[in-house]
C-alpha cells in the first residue's frame, strides 16, 4: 500500500476532478483505494487516499506510474517527460572513476553529477516536507535525505549522495579483494562483511559504500556541506537476489533496490534530482556522467499478439484501431502490424508483462470491464464452440499426483515394491498369465517380471501385521510387464495403480462405535478418484467377476465410460489363508491405466428456478437385476423432466418372495420452462412404471408414496 496526496497526483497529470471521481478511476484500474483522508495543513486542505498495488506492478508504486497507468483513461498521452537534455549552464567538474572487470555481472550502469556551493540553510521546502509526511514518510533534519525519499517516491528509484569534499583521491567500483572489513553506516550501526565477491565503492584511503546495502557515515551529506556528489546506479537483479539472501541484510535503502526499477530512467533520475536540488538550495553542476559498463544494452521484450487470441480469450471483439489506441497509451511500441497480428514492445518499465495472455488483460482492464457484452461465447478449443453448448478441453491427461493425493487424505500409504518377483507366486495369483523371465536374476526369488501390483502389497500387508500393526491401507502406481509380440522386444509395459485395505474403517476411539471395513468403503474410495474428472465421465461396478484373485460372491469390475479398466473385490479366502494375512476381510482393487480414456467434453447448463418434485416408487424385482438395468431402461424413456434417480432403499427378507428383492426409487422431476402440476408429474411417473412392468415384470408395494 502507498499514501499519496492528491494534489501531487493532480500535478502530474494537470487535472482538476473530484476526488471520488479518482477515485473510481483508480478501481477501474485495479487499484484498491482503500480510504481517503481529508487533512488541513497549514491551512491548506487536501486529501490522502490509502491506495493497494497488486504484488505484480511495482512500477506503480511512485506518483510516476501511478500518473502514467491513469493517464491512459484520458483522451490523451502520458505528457510528464523527464527530459535527458539538461539545459542548464554546466561547469566541468570531475572525478576519475576506474571499474574492475569482474564487476560487469552485477554492475550495468553507474551515472553521477556534482554540485558546488551548495547551500542547504538557504531556503524551506514546505511542500516537499508535506507531502512526505502525508505519505507517512519520517521528516528528516538532513534535508538531503528528505530530497532522497522525495525522489524514491515521485520516480521509484533510489539514489545516493556524497559530501564530494570527504572523497579523497578517485573513485574505484570493485569487487572487495580482502577477506573482512567493516564501517560505521549512515545509521550508526557497526558494519561488518567477511565476503570476497562484494561490490563496493572506495577512495583512496576507505570505502564509501556497498551498493543496495549501506553507505559509510564519514561521508554522508550535512548541513554544513558545500560540494555534493549525485549517484545513480543500474545493479543485477540476480547479484541483488543473492547479495540479501547470503548476509539477510535489510533497511531503507536495500528494501528500494528489491523492486524492479526501470533500467533506462537512470539518467532521468539524476536530472530530476539535479533541478529539484537547483530550485530549493541553488549551486553550480557539472554535467551528467554516464558510464555503461561492458557496453549493456537493455533488450525489449517482444511478444506477437494474434487478434484471434483477443477474441478467443475475451469472448468478443474489440476494434483493432481501440486496441492500437490503448497499446500506445499504455506505452506499448507496435514495430509491426499485418492483418492477423501485432508484434509489439514491452516497456522498459513493464517487466510483469511476459505472455500474450498479459497483453489482452492490460487491453480489457483499458477498455473497460463494464463494457463487456453479456452475451460472451465462451471459446475453449481451436474449433471454438460446440453445438448444445457443448465444450471440449484439450487436456486430457490423468493428474495421477491429485488421485495419490486423494488416497492420502483417505488414510493410504504410498508404497514401492520391487518388479521382479516370485515365479511360483506369480503362477498362484495368475496362472493364465504367461510370465518374463529374466536372464539373470539375482536369485531364483526374483527371476520374473510382475504383471500385477498384488504381490508387493500383500507383502506390506504382511511385514506390518508381523509388528502388530492393524488398519492397513497401502497403494502403489507402477509398471506391469505382460508379453506381447508386436511390441518392442516382446514386451508390453502398462501403468497400474493398485491399492490394498483391511482391518477397521476408523482407528480405535471410545465414542466412535468402530466396525470392519467392507467393499463399498473401497468402493466409495475409488468413486473419490474419479469425481476428480469432469462430471460427465461415467464409473460402473458390474458384478459376474470371474478374477481368481478375488471372492467370488464379493467383487465387481470397474467400467469407465463403458472401457474395463479395472477390478475391485475382497480377496479369495483360499489366498487369505495361503498367505496367513490374520484380517479375512481385505480388500484390493486395480486399475489399468493405459486403458482410462477421459471424455473431456462437458456441457454449461442454466440454473432453472422452478422447483424440483420428488417422488418415490416401491416395487419387487427379481434379486439377479441391478440397479444400473434398471436406470438404463428408465433412461430409455427420453424423459427430459426426470433429472436425477437415486436408489433410495433395498430390502430382502420378510414378505418378499424367494428370489426378490423390493427397491425405493427416488424420481425427482422438474421442467426447465414452467412448474408442473400433479396430473403431468403422475403422468410421468405412470410412463416410469409401466416400463418397468413391461421389462422387468415388477409389482409395486403397497402405493406410490
Amino acid at each position: 500500500m502507498i499514501k499519496l496526496s492528491e494534489s501531487w497526483l493532480r500535478e502530474w497529470l494537470k487535472i482538476n476532478e473530484d476526488i471520488n471521481v479518482l477515485s473510481k478511476k483508480l478501481t477501474k484500474l485495479g487499484f484498491e483505494v482503500e480510504k481517503i483522508e481529508h487533512i488541513c495543513i497549514n491551512n491548506n486542505y487536501d486529501n490522502i487516499l490509502y491506495i493497494n498495488i497488486p504484488f505484480n506492478r511495482p512500477d506503480c508504486l511512485s506518483i510516476l506510474g501511478l500518473s502514467r497507468d491513469l493517464s491512459t483513461l484520458y483522451n490523451k498521452s502520458f505528457f510528464k517527460n523527464l527530459h535527458d537534455n539538461f539545459l542548464k549552464k554546466t561547469k566541468k567538474y570531475n572525478i576519475n572513476i576506474f571499474f574492475d572487470k569482474k564487476i560487469e555481472k552485477k554492475l550495468y550502469q553507474y551515472n553521477y553529477c556534482i554540485i558546488k556551493n551548495i547551500n542547504f540553510q538557504k531556503k524551506k521546502f514546505v511542500t516537499i516536507k508535506n507531502r512526505l509526511h502525508q505519505s507517512g514518510l519520517y521528516i528528516h533534519k538532513n534535508p538531503i535525505l528528505n530530497i532522497r525519499n522525495y525522489i524514491f517516491l515521485e520516480l521509484g528509484y533510489p539514489i545516493q549522495f556524497y559530501d564530494f569534499n570527504k572523497i579523497k583521491g578517485n573513485i574505484y567500483i570493485t569487487d572487495n579483494k580482502k577477506n573482512k572489513f567493516n564501517f560505521i553506516d549512515t545509521e550508526n550501526q557497526k558494519i561488518n562483511f567477511d565476503s570476497n565477491n562484494l561490490l563496493i565503492i572506495k577512495d583512496n584511503n576507505k570505502i564509501l559504500s556497498i551498493p543496495a546495502i549501506t553507505q559509510n557515515k564519514k561521508i554522508i551529506v550535512e548541513l554544513n556541506t558545500k560540494d555534493i556528489l549525485i549517484e545513480c546506479l543500474l545493479l543485477n537483479k540476480v547479484y541483488i537476489n543473492s547479495l540479501f539472501k547470503k548476509f539477510n541484510f535489510h533497511n531503507n535503502i536495500s528494501n528500494m533496490y528489491t523492486r524492479y526499477l526501470d533500467p533506462l530512467i537512470t539518467k532521468k533520475v539524476i536530472i530530476r534530482t539535479v533541478e529539484l536540488l537547483l530550485e530549493i538550495f541553488q549551486g553550480q553542476i557539472s554535467n551528467i556522467y554516464s558510464f555503461n559498463i561492458n557496453n549493456y544494452n537493455y533488450i525489449h521484450k517482444k511478444i506477437t499478439l494474434f487478434f484471434h487470441t483477443i477474441d478467443k480469450i475475451l469472448g468478443f471483439n474489440i476494434n483493432k484501431k481501440n486496441i492500437k489506441e490503448i497499446l500506445i497509451k499504455l506505452g506499448f511500441f507496435i514495430i509491426k502490424k499485418t492483418i492477423h497480428y501485432y508484434i509489439i514492445q514491452i516497456p522498459s518499465w513493464r517487466n510483469d508483462i511476459n505472455i500474450e495472455e498479459d497483453i489482452i488483460e492490460e487491453i480489457i482492464r483499458i477498455y473497460g470491464y463494464n463494457k463487456i457484452p453479456n452475451n460472451v461465447k465462451i471459446y475453449l478449443t481451436e474449433n471454438n464452440i460446440l453445438k448444445n453448448n457443448k465444450f471440449k478441453l484439450k487436456n486430457d491427461k490423468i493428474n495421477i499426483k491429485k488421485i495419490k493425493n486423494i488416497l492420502i487424505q483417505k488414510g493410504y500409504y504410498e508404497v514401492i515394491n520391487y518388479s521382479f518377483i516370485n515365479p511360483k507366486i506369480q503362477s498362484i495369483l495368475y496362472p493364465k498369465i504367461n510370465c518374463i523371465k529374466i536372464n539373470n536374476p539375482i536369485t531364483k526369488e526374483l527371476s520374473v517380471m510382475r504383471n500385477s501390483l498384488l504381490y508387493g502389497l500383500i507383502n506390506n500387508i504382511i511385514y506390518n501385521q508381523n509388528r502388530q500393526q492393524k488398519n492397513l491401507r497401502f497403494f502403489e502406481y507402477g509398471l506391469c510387464f505382460y508379453k506381447n509380440s508386436e511390441k518392442k522386444l516382446g514386451i508390453l509395459q502398462k501403468f497400474v495403480l493398485s491399492g490394498i485395505v483391511n482391518g477397521n474403517i476408523y482407528e480405535d476411539y471410545w465414542n466412535e462405535k468402530n466396525r470392519l471395513i467392507n467393499f463399498y468403503d473401497l468402493k466409495g474410495d475409488l468413486e473419490s478418484i474419479f469425481s476428480c474428472f469432469i462430471k460427465k465421465n461415467k464409473i460402473e461396478f458390474r458384478k459376474n467377476c470371474k478374477i481368481t484373485i478375488l471372492h467370488p460372491n464379493i467383487n465387481s469390475l470397474i467400467y469407465f465410460n463403458n472401457i474395463y479398466i479395472g477390478y475391485i473385490g475382497m480377496l479369495h479366502p483360499q489366498l487369505i489363508n495361503y498367505f496367513n494375512i490374520e484380517n479375512k476381510n481385505t480388500f484390493f482393487f486395480e486399475l489399468f491405466f493405459n486403458k482410462i480414456i477421459i471424455n473431456n467434453i462437458f456441457s454449461i447448463k442454466k440454473v432453472i428456478n422452478f422447483p424440483i418434485n420428488r417422488r418415490d416408487i416401491s416395487f419387487i424385482i427379481n434379486k439377479n437385476i441391478y440397479f444400473r438395468n434398471i436406470v438404463n431402461e428408465l433412461n430409455s424413456l427420453n424423459l427430459k423432466e426426470i433429472i436425477k434417480i437415486n436408489i433410495f432403499d433395498i430390502y430382502k427378507g420378510k414378505n418378499i418372495p424367494v428370489g426378490f428383492k423390493s427397491i425405493t426409487l427416488s424420481l425427482f422431476i422438474q421442467n426447465k420452462k414452467y412448474t408442473l402440476n400433479e396430473k403431468e408429474i403422475n403422468f410421468i411417473l405412470n410412463k416410469c412404471i409401466s416400463k418397468l412392468k413391461e421389462k422387468f415384470q415388477i409389482l409395486l408395494r403397497d402405493h406410490i408414496i
